[in-house]
C-alpha cells in the first residue's frame, strides 16, 4: 500500500542520514548554536539539523550532563527518528514522545505538563529537557533545550540557533520570558 511505501521510505531515510552523519559526528563537549559548526551539517529527516535538530541536541546535551557519554549525536538522531520523528523531520520531533527514546535505553525520564512542577523538580534533578513555543504563539515554532540548575539560576544549552555558548538566567521567569512552556522532562530524584 501507499502508506507502507511512505513509512518504509521514512525509516530508510534514517539509515541514509546515519551514514551521512556518522563521519561528521560530534562526540565531545556540549552542542550550542545548532546553526553553527559541524552540527549544522548533520541531517534529521529531509532537513539539516540547523533547521530541526533541537530535540536531538537537547537529548545529547542532557545525556552529557547525566554522565552518559556512550551516545554520539548521530546515534541519538538515528534512534530518536525511529520513535519520535514528525513528518520526516519537517516538524522536527514530537516533543511529547521524547521519553520513548530514553525508556528504550533504560533511562527513567518523566514528563510533566506543569511549568511549576518542572522547575520545582529541577531543584533535585539538576538537569532536564524543556520544550516551549517560541515568542508565546505557535506560528514561531517549537524549540527544545537542555536545562541545568546551577547556583544562582539556570544554564540553557542550545538556546539560540547562532550562539555557540550556553545562556544563563537567574530565575525561571527569565528562562520562559519570551516563550510559552509546553512540557518538561527530568529524572526524578529524592
Amino acid at each position: 500500500s501507499l502508506n507502507n511505501k511512505f513509512f518504509g521510505g521514512a525509516f530508510m531515510l534514517e539509515k541514509i542520514n546515519y551514514s551521512h552523519n556518522k563521519p561528521i559526528d560530534i562526540k565531545d563537549g556540549f552542542v550550542n548554536g545548532q546553526g553553527k559548526g559541524a552540527v549544522s551539517a548533520l541531517r534529521y529527516g529531509f532537513f539539516p539539523m540547523s533547521y530541526n535538530g533541537c530535540e536531538i541536541i537537547a537529548a545529547y546535551n542532557f545525556l552529557k550532563l547525566e554522565g552518559r557519554n556512550a551516545f554520539s549525536l548521530a546515534e541519538i538522531a538515528r534512534d530518536m527518528y525511529k520513535e519520535v520523528w514528525a513528518f520526516c523531520g519537517l516538524l522536527g520531533s514530537n516533543v511529547y514522545r521524547a521519553a520513548h527514546f530514553f525508556k528504550k535505553h533504560g533511562i527513567p525520564l518523566e514528563r510533566t505538563l506543569s511549568y511549576d512542577a518542572f522547575f520545582d523538580a529541577l531543584d533535585s534533578s539538576k538537569h532536564g529537557i524543556l520544550s516551549f513555543w517560541n515568542a508565546r504563539h505557535p506560528f514561531r515554532g517549537v524549540h527544545t533545550v537542555c536545562i541545568e540548575r546551577i547556583d544562582g539560576g539556570y544554564r540553557i544549552y542550545n538556546r539560540s540557533n547562532m550562539k555557540t555558548n550556553p545562556c544563563e538566567y537567574k530565575t525561571r521567569e527569565e528562562v520562559t520570558e519570551k516563550c510559552r512552556f509546553m512540557c518538561g522532562y527530568f529524572i526524578p530524584r529524592d
